[in-house]
């Protein structure tokens, strides 16, 4: 039997007054990956801070290697052995790949003082051919790959001995390959006895990776089984308390209307070439491929970021060629980019700005804004889109992810825009969150409303598209219809091999 690392007896914690985990009972084993799933909100992010010493619990006990620690600051939970890889990297992105893996270690040095740099890059290429990893450790941090980037962050981890590694979303930004060699490197150091606590919000990679799932639902670990006895639906059911047919929600049958949105060969240099597409009212048209296809780029240039080289757009009947996305809201086209918190968000503004900012301009007379109108536009957009926050003048950064898209949402279709264009609309949002913005989706195209999808999420294009087009190396590969539209088809096409439907 695997001897026991980590055993949480009833630990709890709570935030002024809110109780964020209530008397939680958890353990994990050498050479074991537990999958830990819940919504937003469930309690996930404050067991990683208790594990990884940001936070300390306020009553039970955490053992580790049998005996009971406590951990003062997160120093002492890497000194114990125990590595947290967060979603969002912190690193020094101007800084070599051997400086940032030896961040926080005694450099090699000179009798006279200096950094031996020859030294230290040999002892950091030696880490990362322990992990099998072939980075070269003079190449800046910025350039690397995000795939890079985790493995970066994993060989520092592995080098300071750690025998737990708690990896919070590690495939929000990669690819499907990187998602691939990913795994190879997990399911290597669960070979050596490391122990993983793995969150995702992705369900197929639990089922594919991890021993055992754990799920907790406001601040409650109300399930835990072997990953064997895991189905999609149980677990779906488990975090939210209701079944995955209200996760992908279709209250309407697509019929075929005018085309909103025309493209004919339209081209820009580098990003994508010879697009021909058409868009319907009613419709959710599915964009799909791998990571750099050109999906995002093209939507952009749709938008009016960028123009085309060649070719030719269409938009309502009418050639068009915006020189900016202010035509793009005149002309009633939104878009929702990939990166919120990069790309949409300022995080300090409050929740009342971040919404506000996308249609106070309807309001405006004489460079005023009438102020009574705009706040309760606000507040019946946060209704409308069930946006949860405390207060209107909280900082939207404080929000959950699903509260955080909920509220670019409400920003930009409070304007009543005839074309969608959603770039990843639910990534890292948590199941329910996501079933709240998969039913807005099919009830804006039941209104009328033209959507252009754009996902990685298998899963979700392929219940929610009426149509699917895929695109390889800047080109369309496949458009897929009806029984066609398969998880296997799809990938195919996406990674060049397969042309059906077209």
């Amino acid at each position: 039997m695997a001897q026991s690392l980590l055993q949480l007896r009833a630990v709890e914690k709570s935030f002024v007054g809110t109780r964020a985990l209530k008397p939680l009972n958890l353990s994990l084993v050498q050479g074991e990956v537990l999958g830990l799933i819940g919504e937003n909100g469930a309690g996930k992010s404050t067991l990683i801070k208790l594990l990884s010493g940001v936070h300390s619990p306020d009553a039970g006990t955490i053992e580790w290697q049998g005996r009971s620690v406590h951990f003062s600051s997160p120093h002492d939970a890497i000194n114990a052995g125990i590595a947290t890889i967060h979603q969002e990297l912190a690193y020094c992105g101007h800084l070599t790949v051997a400086e940032n893996l030896l961040l926080g270690e005694p450099w090699p040095r000179h009798r006279w003082g200096g950094v031996d740099w020859t030294l230290l890059h040999a002892r950091a290429a030696t880490q990362l051919a322990r992990c099998h990893l072939e980075i070269p450790t003079t190449r800046t941090f910025s350039d690397l790959t995000a795939a890079q980037k985790q493995e970066v962050a994993i060989a520092r981890a592995l080098n300071r001995d750690a025998r737990l590694l708690i990896l919070d979303e590690p495939t929000a930004s990669l690819s499907a390959p990187e998602v691939e060699r990913l795994f190879a490197h997990l399911n290597r150091l669960r070979t050596q006895g490391v122990a993983i606590l793995y969150v995702s919000h992705r369900l197929d990679e639990i089922l594919n990776l991890t021993n055992r799932v754990a799920v907790l639902r406001d601040g409650k670990l109300v399930a835990s089984y072997p990953t064997h006895e895991a189905t999609v639906s149980r677990m779906v059911k488990d975090m939210v308390g209701r079944p995955l047919e209200q996760v992908y929600p279709r209250s309407r049958s697509y019929r075929k209307a005018a085309p909103l949105l025309e493209l004919e060969g339209a081209t820009r240099e580098g990003m994508f070439e010879n697009i021909s597409f058409q868009l319907h009212a009613g419709e959710i048209l599915g964009l799909a491929g791998l990571v750099g296809a050109g999906r995002s780029e093209l939507a952009r240039a749709i938008y009016g970021l960028y123009p085309c080289d060649t070719g030719t757009m269409r938009l309502k009947g009418n050639p068009w060629s915006p020189r900016s996305p202010d035509e793009s809201l005149d002309a009633g086209m939104v878009y929702l980019p990939e990166e919120r918190k990069r790309q949409s968000l300022v995080l300090d503004h409050s929740v009342r700005d971040a919404i506000s900012i996308g249609f106070s301009d309807l309001f405006t007379r004489w460079g005023m804004i009438r102020a009574q109108e705009e706040q309760s536009a606000i507040t019946n957009a946060m209704r409308t889109y069930d946006v949860r926050a405390k207060t209107v003048t909280q900082p939207i950064g404080t929000l959950s992810g699903g509260n955080q898209q909920k509220a670019i949402l409400a920003r930009w279709l409070e304007r009543k825009p005839d074309i969608i264009l959603l770039d990843e609309p639910t990534r890292g949002v948590d199941v329910g969150a996501k079933a709240e913005i998969h039913q807005l989706i099919d009830k804006l195209a039941g209104s009328g409303r033209a959507v252009l999808l754009i996902s990685s999420d298998l899963p979700e294009v392929l219940s929610m598209s009426d149509r699917i087009l895929v695109m390889h190396h800047g080109s369309i590969a496949a458009e897929l219809h009806g029984d066609a539209m398969t998880q296997e088809n799809v990938m195919l096409a996406a990674s060049g091999l397969h042309h059906a439907n077209r």
